[in-house]
C-alpha cells in the first residue's frame, strides 16, 4: 500500500522548522513534506493572479502530489479558498491549523483593524520566540520581529487581512471532503472563537483545541498536536495511488 502524501505548509513569516517535530514523529504508512512558500509580498497576491495565495496552495498542492494539506495561519485561509476550487478535488482531506475566520461581516469592525494593524509585531514575535525555543533575547526577539514585519510590508499585511476579510462570503457548505480544525486556547492571533466558528460552518469538520497553546500548536503542543493529526489521518480511507499534476516551471518549490 503507497503511503499517505502529507503536505506541511507554513503562514506568513514561518519556516519549516515549525514542522520539525511532527514529521519526526510522523505515524506509520505517512509521508510528511513540509514546503517553504515563497508568499508574495509585492502587490501582486490578488484573487485571479498568479499570486493569489489560494493558487500558489493548489501549486504546492500539485508539486508535492499532496492527497492531505495540512496548512498554519495564513495558509490554512489559503488552504480554505483553495478548497472551493476544482483543482483541490485530488484532496482527500485537508487540516487547518489556527484559521481565521468571521462568520458576519458586521463582526469587522475598526477595533478589528486597529488590533491586527498595531499588534502584528507581537504575533511575529511569538513565532520567532516559538521557532527558537525561547532562545533569543526578548529585545532581540523585537527587533527580528521587527524586521520581519517590513519585509511583509503593506502588502502582505493587506494580503492577510483581506483573506481574513473574505471568511464571512465563503460558501464553506460546498467543502465535504473531511476537515480538521486545530487552535490554542491561549491565541492572541486567531482566537478560539474563530475555529468554533469554522467547525460550525464546515459540514464535515472535527474542532480539537488545545490548553495552554498559543498560535503555533506543532511546536509549543507538539506532542499533542502529532497525535491529534495522526488520529485524524488513521481515520481516513486508505489512500490511492492517483497523483496530481506537476508545477509550472515557473515557480520552483523548496521542500524539507
Amino acid at each position: 500500500m503507497s503511503a499517505l502524501r502529507v503536505t506541511l505548509l507554513h503562514g506568513l513569516a514561518g519556516s519549516t522548522r515549525l514542522w520539525d517535530r511532527c514529521r519526526a514523529e510522523a505515524p506509520e504508512g505517512v509521508r510528511m513534506t513540509a514546503a517553504d512558500i515563497d508568499w508574495p509580498f509585492d502587490g501582486t497576491a490578488r484573487p485571479g493572479l498568479p499570486g493569489d495565495p489560494a493558487r500558489l496552495v493548489g501549486h504546492v498542492a500539485r508539486g508535492t502530489r499532496a492527497q492531505v494539506v495540512v496548512a498554519h495561519s495564513f495558509a490554512a485561509n489559503a488552504l480554505l479558498e483553495h478548497l472551493l476550487s476544482p483543482d483541490a478535488s485530488s484532496l482527500s482531506a485537508a487540516v487547518l491549523v489556527s484559521p481565521f475566520y468571521r462568520p458576519r461581516p458586521q463582526e469587522f469592525d475598526w477595533e478589528t483593524i486597529s488590533y491586527y494593524f498595531n499588534q502584528f509585531h507581537l504575533i511575529l514575535e511569538e513565532g520567532l520566540h516559538v521557532s527558537a525555543g525561547g532562545r533569543l533575547d526578548p529585545a532581540v526577539r523585537h527587533a527580528m520581529a521587527l524586521r520581519v514585519r517590513e519585509t511583509i510590508g503593506p502588502y502582505g499585511w493587506m494580503d492577510f487581512f483581506g483573506a481574513y476579510l473574505r471568511t464571512p462570503a465563503l460558501p464553506l457548505h460546498r467543502i465535504r471532503l473531511p476537515v480538521l480544525i486545530v487552535t490554542g486556547r491561549d491565541d492572541r492571533a486567531a482566537p478560539e472563537s474563530d475555529a468554533r466558528n469554522l467547525a460550525r460552518a464546515l459540514p464535515t469538520a472535527r474542532l480539537d483545541v488545545l490548553p495552554s497553546c498559543g498560535h503555533f500548536p506543532m511546536a509549543e503542543r507538539a506532542r499533542s498536536f502529532t497525535r491529534l493529526l495522526g488520529d485524524f489521518l488513521a481515520a481516513l480511507p486508505a489512500p490511492s495511488d492517483r497523483s496530481a499534476g506537476a508545477p509550472p516551471a515557473d515557480a520552483p518549490l523548496e521542500m524539507t
